[in-house]
């Protein structure tokens, strides 16, 4: 089975044996890299000449002098090769560079394949040179190397590389087809997703598919199958995608209360008229939840009365 996962796509080369080279701000200097921008909070910079709506949108590659005031201070990563150039992400606050920043939640699904594998890399880079500042051994203060792929304590030297947590992601449907969605008690109101968890030590997904259904609401479910899976940077998680169906034929949901509020089967007729009154809004269009409900609806997703649930 093949998903359109709209962040796994394009033809970004790593170049992994450059990183130990590498020197990302000597690159940016030499005028030999494209420049994209990120804020590790999840936005990427774009370029404002977009045409129009129905253009794909396409990451803002800085030149000249807006290179230099962007980069000054601040952390620089190699991504890749695209195109036939290296890229090198600057990781900034959008209050340092003026111009269009969007979240990738929001507008990776209307990237370029190219763009969109660039940012989905560059958001986890910056994500995690944000969080690791410190070593775990020792706890003295890291140094970036190998083009921003490794760090290195000053002190112990221990090397640290960039990680995703395993999370497992289920589309569950019962016997007559109807897909299960709960709505988590930190979400905003009427915002419903598929479960999904994190895979805990020692065990593997497929068992945290059916420990998380059964924790979460209730159900028991038959041996799940594996779909695919994408990078989510938000959280630094390897999504894994998965299907199953439930083992009793009808079951009902019993939300757990705490983690989250209420869970429901929906058909198709019962989703559709769900989002478009605006009494549920589904996951974003960027996600692997909306790439299986997709599969599942056999279409894109309605949106809701204000056009919500596009994104």
């Amino acid at each position: 089975m093949s998903l359109d996962l709209p962040l796994v796509r394009g033809h970004v080369d790593p170049a992994v044996a450059l990183r130990e080279s590498v020197v990302p701000a000597a690159l940016v200097r030499a005028g030999e890299a494209d420049v994209i921008v990120v804020d590790p909070s999840g936005f990427v910079l774009l370029d404002e000449a977009e045409a129009s709506s129905s253009d794909a949108p396409l990451l803002r590659r800085l030149a000249g002098d807006e290179v230099v005031r962007a980069a000054k201070g601040a952390t620089a990563s190699f991504i890749g090769v695209a195109r036939g150039r290296s890229v090198v992400a600057i990781e900034t606050s959008r209050d340092e560079v003026r111009g269009r920043w969007e979240h990738l939640r929001a507008v990776g699904w209307r990237l370029d394949g190219d763009d969109a594998a660039l940012a989905l890399t560059a958001l986890a880079l910056a994500g995690w040179h944000s969080n690791y500042r410190f070593c775990s051994r020792c706890g003295a203060p890291v140094q970036l190397v190998s083009g921003g792929w490794a760090a290195r304590c000053e002190t112990c030297d221990r090397l640290e590389y960039p990680r995703q947590d395993p999370a497992i992601i289920v589309l569950v449907q019962d016997h007559d087809g109807r897909v299960l969605l709960a709505h988590n008690a930190l979400w905003r109101p009427g915002f419903v997703s598929i479960i999904a968890g994190y895979v805990e030590a020692g065990e593997s997904p497929d068992v945290a598919v059916a420990r998380e259904v059964a924790e979460e609401v209730g159900v028991e479910i038959e041996t799940p199958t594996y779909v695919a899976t994408q990078p989510w940077p938000f959280g630094r998680s390897q999504m894994m995608g998965y299907q199953a169906r439930t083992a009793s034929p009808f079951p009902t949901p019993q939300a757990d209360g705490v983690e989250i509020e209420w869970a429901r089967f929906y058909s198709r007729d019962e989703l559709t008229r769900a989002l478009e009154s605006g009494e549920i809004s589904a996951p974003g269009r960027a996600s692997i939840a909306y790439a299986l409900l997709r599969d599942w609806y056999g279409t894109d997703l309605p949106s809701g009365p204000d056009g919500a649930g596009r994104n």
